[in-house]
């Protein structure tokens, strides 16, 4: 395997400034090669049986050979041409094919102006995987993009973000859906964008509901149709998603994963965990991880 990638710490002005980059590399996989590399971080290791959720938005684009990408209960072919949409708060797993490998370019990034950005974009907040083998632009934005700032992002922080919106931009422009089906995939992915971006924090839906120009009870009813699930049950949910991940993934003390989820006490993290996952977090920790 053949990798290229920086990691970018970010600071309190970077995240009052709304949009930050956080990864960038270019890879590739060659047939047979072990999948994935271990030089990566542990926050952005994973292994095929357990798969990862991230707390980024990640563009992965695929530009030779194919492999399998895996959202939860969906499965998709990814080949030249791919581009794998990683969203915060969404369990993945993904892997070239064994008989081709595979090239990838790749770019990771958050924020509340990152947030509204992809909202607008449509993206899929339960991940997604578009093909657009012609989209000669954004295959051009994104291989230019992730060669200057792997050359400069360190010293160059913002322009490196500032490259982020061209991005979704181009997509936005490569992949128009009709207009009634902007409108709703609008509404409904900037509002599970924004409350996975906040997952952590006390989302005020009210609140939400006025920047979505929408009135808070058609706000309630519109996402419970869409989604399945309340505004706050779906909250709920993803932090019930990074805590299982977490548990499985790290060894972090319980009662630091229960801080760094939101939760007020340790006590109410563990009544939450089990009232949702049907077990302790301790006995799930211990389960999962005598299967890894």
């Amino acid at each position: 395997m053949i990798t290229k990638h920086k990691y970018f710490p970010v600071n309190d002005v970077q995240r009052q400034w709304g949009i930050y980059a956080t990864c960038v590399g270019h890879s590739q996989t060659n047939p047979g090669d072990d999948y994935p590399s271990s030089v990566h971080p542990d926050e952005y290791f994973f292994n095929w049986g357990q798969g990862r959720i991230l707390h980024e938005w990640q563009l992965i684009l695929l530009t030779q050979g194919h492999g399998t990408v895996e959202f939860r209960n969906r499965r998709h072919l990814a080949k030249e041409g791919s581009l794998i949409i990683l969203p915060p708060g969404a369990w993945h797993r993904y892997r070239p094919s064994k008989r081709t490998g595979w090239t990838t370019f790749w770019i990771g990034f958050g924020g509340d102006l990152a947030a509204r950005l992809v909202g607008g974009a449509g993206f899929n907040p339960e991940g997604e995987v578009r093909n657009i083998p012609h989209a000669k632009r954004f295959h051009r934005l994104m291989s230019d993009a992730v060669a200057d700032i792997l050359e400069h992002g360190l010293d160059n922080i913002y322009t490196a973000a500032a490259r982020i919106p061209m991005l979704v931009a181009a997509l936005i422009e490569e992949h128009r859906p009709d207009t009634e089906d902007i409108s709703r995939a609008t509404f409904i992915h900037r509002a599970q964008s924004y409350i996975s971006a906040h997952a952590t924090e006390v989302v005020d839906f009210e609140r939400l509901a006025k920047s979505l120009n929408m009135p808070y009870r058609t706000f309630r009813h519109v996402f419970s149709k869409e989604t399945g699930t309340s505004p706050l049950q779906y909250q709920l949910g993803i932090r019930l998603a990074r805590a299982k991940n977490l548990l499985r993934s790290t060894d972090m003390p319980i009662e630091d994963i229960a801080s760094a989820l939101g939760f007020n006490s340790t006590w109410y993290f563990s009544h939450f965990f089990r009232k949702h996952a049907s077990t302790s977090a301790a006995t799930y920790r211990k389960r999962t991880m005598s299967m890894a």
